[in-house]
């Protein structure tokens, strides 16, 4: 789904958080891709209070994120969150044009979405035959307060770039899993349901993928933020070094029994209440494997743990094993926070679609 799109050798990825910025450049030649650039910078650590992030820390955050990384793009591609959209399945005339269908969207939305079109961006995309009547399509509507893509928009403005595509996290996550090996599959099985587990700063979210399409989403208010927090408490650090330490070591011999343990079993159980509920849904099918995505997906012994408790494969995402690297990317810290790219990828792979 996107509400601008261009044709591109390069493209950028840029993934908006309430702590970091992520930035991707890819190149594509032929099929194949290769990483020309790639940063992650924090933003002020009161950010992720913020109801809604202030455009121009956001703005310093990209400008900072550009110039570490070495990107010279002019235009990025950037993505709202799964929370700030709405999305309704509808049937229409499989005779009618993109913009006859469009003309007939823009007459009816009224009726199947809450805010008037002027209050909104809106987008489809025709996703197959109806089963009850060949004659008809059915199509994703998908729209979001035009203040939420205004907000990513101005703030590339600020930072000196112009928004080739704003997508949906989601959508975007389908591009990345494309790409990912999926080795742990079962070869004999057509039909492959894989969770994609994000683990950010604030939240957790779960997006649920029956070949290779987004079927359900949803988040958890549980992250990162409340390790480093913990950490901070617990042994009498600033909040920069708590996170320091996080990712270093050097902490404490009772730093995994007393924080660690208990903070990813309390992660663990939320992932279940996400999956019970996908469960409990009208989309509901059995899950063949789990994806760890996002800054906390590498945490020392978290896949084991939940691959242990939900009896169920569980890889690391790393969308880059079969990409060339340019000379100026270091690898080993490509490799290390590739899960957290995971979504930035999917931005960026996104800039190629015509």
């Amino acid at each position: 789904m996107s509400w601008f799109n261009r044709n591109k050798k390069a493209s950028l990825g840029i993934d908006i958080s309430g702590t970091t910025i992520k930035l991707l450049e890819l190149i594509r030649t032929g099929n194949s891709y290769r990483v020309a650039h790639f940063s992650i910078v924090s933003l002020p650590p009161d950010s992720s209070s913020q109801k809604r992030l202030s455009t121009s820390v956001v703005a310093d955050g990209i400008k900072r994120a550009l110039k570490k990384s070495g990107s010279s793009l002019k235009q990025a591609v950037v993505a709202v969150t799964e929370s700030a959209i709405m999305t309704k399945t509808l049937s229409l005339p499989a005779s009618l044009t993109d913009d006859e269908m469009e003309e007939e969207l823009i007459m009816t939305a009224d009726q199947y979405l809450p805010y008037s079109l002027d209050d909104l961006n809106f987008d489809f995309e025709i996703q197959n035959i109806n089963k009850n009547n060949p004659e008809l399509v059915d199509l994703l509507l998908v729209a979001s307060r035009r203040e939420n893509v205004d907000d990513r928009i101005e703030a590339l403005s600020l930072a000196g770039l112009k928004a080739s595509i704003v997508d949906v996290e989601g959508y975007a996550l389908e591009n990345a899993f494309s790409i990912l090996s999926t080795s742990f599959l079962n070869p004999d099985k057509d039909d492959h349901t894989i969770a994609i587990v994000d683990i950010g700063s604030t939240l957790t979210s779960l997006t649920i993928l029956n070949n290779g399409k987004v079927i359900y989403t949803r988040s958890q208010s549980i992250g990162g933020k409340q390790l480093t927090e913990e950490i901070q408490r617990h042994y009498g650090l600033t909040y920069e070094n708590a996170g320091l330490a996080k990712k270093q070591g050097g902490l404490p011999d009772n730093y995994q029994e007393t924080i660690l343990r208990p903070f990813q079993k309390s992660l663990i159980q939320q992932i279940q209440r996400s999956l019970q509920s996908f469960s409990s849904s009208s989309t509901s099918k059995n899950i063949d494997g789990i994806i760890l995505a996002g800054g906390c997906a590498s945490m020392i012994d978290l896949d084991r743990l939940i691959q242990s408790q939900l009896n169920m494969p569980v890889n690391i995402a790393n969308p880059f094993l079969n990409m060339q690297l340019s000379k100026n990317v270091n690898a080993k810290s490509l490799y290390q926070d590739a899960p957290s790219l995971m979504l930035a990828c999917g931005l960026a792979l996104r800039g190629f679609d015509e």
